[in-house]
């Protein structure tokens, strides 16, 4: 019988005296994986290997690159890595075999990580005790979550990077200032929501390497707007600034829209101060978040929440193609969608349903399956529809 190959394999590498390496390395299994401590919760899936037990040759076990399409191997090195020969030896050993699908994204944890050789030397590192140019020490609890936040960022933005097929950042030219194939539009309302969106932009521009795209300044003159606004948001993931006047205005409304139609990833950043009058119905199924307290860490559970739903679309795209494939027969049309299915899905259904002849179509969505009341809701609809998801099949 034919298995899975997964898109990504994830692997989290740190030396077992390590005393915060299970704590990062849990925080990185929650986010890419699925909360470890509520293992039903929806996740993107991705399969995390902890390596960090000493076997008989003093090394971790060995990582097998054949069990997935890309891999991503991330050293947490810290003292006792960097001192320890044996897993100098393992990592010179996994350096030889990085190509573009396999790839090494080491974190410094300690003053000397950047020198530990190993043929890592080009590569770039996340530096995991610096926070906006402040040091830090793991030993203070608050230090330790600003840290691990950062290294979730960074991983997030490097393993989309992997499946999109796009070049390490250290080759990123300077002239460019960023090189990334992740981009941000930012979608909001000029009479209350453009404040924050300049803020946040700025804060985008000086901290990390991701696009974005701010309509006051971005649209090349002499163009369509309304065409480079389609044009941008098919190949960005979109942030809507949700304030009391988005939703009375109609291009906010229509972002929202082509977003949706082109499949982008959306992200909503709830600021509504006193209410609105009519809310806008499709702002629905998607991720909210909200900037409370210290503006700058609002900023960055944004940027996180946004590029988790870049790397999910990414993934649950390829992961779905490969369980239709398997799964697909003379008499069944399997469609893929990377987000829970809703009302509007049945756009495309009633496109996918012009040449379908006599074939039922099954709509396959990640796990885990929607509940029976909103099933319900989409079976009414049409009942000649299947929605799925990989653990039915």
């Amino acid at each position: 019988m034919n298995r899975i190959i997964y898109p990504l394999n994830i692997y989290v590498v740190w030396h077992p005296n390590f005393e915060f390496g299970k704590e990062i390395a849990q925080e990185i299994y929650s986010t890419f994986c699925r909360d470890y401590k509520n293992p039903l919760s929806r996740g993107i899936g991705i399969p995390v290997y902890f390596r960090f037990i000493k076997l008989e040759d003093n090394k971790p076990l060995n990582i097998d690159f054949k069990n997935a399409e890309k891999n991503a191997v991330v050293l947490l090195i810290d003292e006792h890595y960097y001192l320890d020969d044996d897993y100098r030896e393992y990592t010179e050993e996994i350096s030889k075999k990085i190509n573009e699908n396999n790839r090494i994204f080491p974190i410094s944890l300690c003053h000397n990580a950047f020198g530990i050789g190993c043929n890592l030397t080009n590569l770039q590192f996340t530096n995991g005790i610096k926070f906006f140019d402040k040091d830090l020490n793991l030993q203070k609890n608050k230090h330790l979550i600003k840290s691990i936040k950062k290294i979730k960022t960074e991983l997030l933005h490097d393993c989309s990077r992997l499946l999109l097929n796009f070049h390490p950042k250290q080759d990123d030219k300077e002239q460019q200032r960023i090189g990334s194939p992740v981009k941000l539009f930012l979608s909001h309302a000029k009479k209350d929501g453009e404040g924050t969106t300049l803020r946040f932009k700025k804060f985008i521009e000086e901290n990390l390497k991701l696009d974005v795209f701010f309509d006051t300044v971005d649209i090349a003159n002499g163009y369509n707007f309304a065409e480079q606004f389609e044009q941008q948001i098919k190949h960005s993931a979109l942030v809507v600034f949700h304030t009391d006047e988005y939703s009375n205005r109609e291009w906010c409304r229509r972002e929202v829209l082509i977003a949706k139609k082109h499949k982008s990833p959306i992200v909503v950043v709830h600021s509504i101060v006193e209410g609105e009058k009519r809310a806008f119905p499709y702002l629905g199924n998607m991720p909210t978040t909200t900037v409370t307290g210290k503006e700058i860490i609002g900023f960055f559970k944004i940027v996180n929440l946004t590029l988790y739903q870049v790397l999910n679309n990414l993934y649950q795209n390829r992961l779905l193609d490969h369980y239709s494939d398997l799964y697909i027969t003379d008499n069944n049309v399997i469609k893929v969608i990377t987000s829970p299915p809703e009302l509007f899905n049945f756009l495309d259904i009633k496109q996918f349903k012009k040449d379908l002849g006599d074939k039922k179509l099954t709509i396959l969505y990640p796990d885990p399956p929607l509940g029976i009341e909103e099933l319900n809701v989409l079976s009414d609809l049409d009942e000649n529809v299947e929605f799925i998801t990989p653990i039915n099949l």
